[in-house]
């Protein structure tokens, strides 16, 4: 007997180059995308890939569909530990005697007070004007308000008297 090395049929031929094509369109959409988050516009990504704008921006379209959002705890528990290491550099700076560094600190203890769940209060509130923290107008009269008691009705005149 004579050993052959096992052909591919065209079916699996087919196969392997349709995967090939799907993995190269994946990563040039990574690409784009990526590019894009670096600050690129679709206009200077198709003309460094000599591909029209419209297809950069459909490419980039799709690659955003296909990412997954990690779940609301997996996300918290990454934002703690990237405002804990900048917790930390800002610590730092002003163990070094970086006074500069002392508004980024307040505004990462903000931070991760938010995360932890002590809300604090929203920029928006603490530079709003004081007539925004007004209190909010008395409430309206009742339309349908009992009668006073005769008690009440004699005393009123009696009152107004001795003023």
């Amino acid at each position: 007997m004579t050993e052959e090395t096992p052909s591919f049929s065209n079916r699996a031929t087919a196969r392997a180059a349709t995967q090939a094509r799907r993995a190269r369109a994946a990563a040039l959409r990574q690409g784009y995308f990526k590019a894009l988050a670096s600050g690129f516009t679709p206009e200077q990504i198709a003309e460094a890939s000599h591909a029209s704008v419209r297809t950069i921006r459909r490419e980039i379209d799709r690659a955003l569909d296909e990412r997954r959002l990690d779940a609301p705890e997996r996300y918290v528990h990454l934002q703690v530990a990237r405002l804990t290491k900048a917790l930390r550099l800002a610590d730092f700076h002003i163990e070094q005697g970086d006074l500069a560094a002392v508004g980024p600190l307040a505004t990462l203890v903000a931070a991760l007070d938010r995360y932890h769940g002590l809300r604090a209060p929203s920029p928006q509130a603490a530079s709003a004007s004081p007539a925004c923290l007004a209190l909010p107008p008395p409430p309206l009269a009742l339309t349908h308000a009992r009668p006073p008691a005769e008690s009440e009705a004699t005393a009123a005149p009696e009152a107004a008297e001795a003023s």
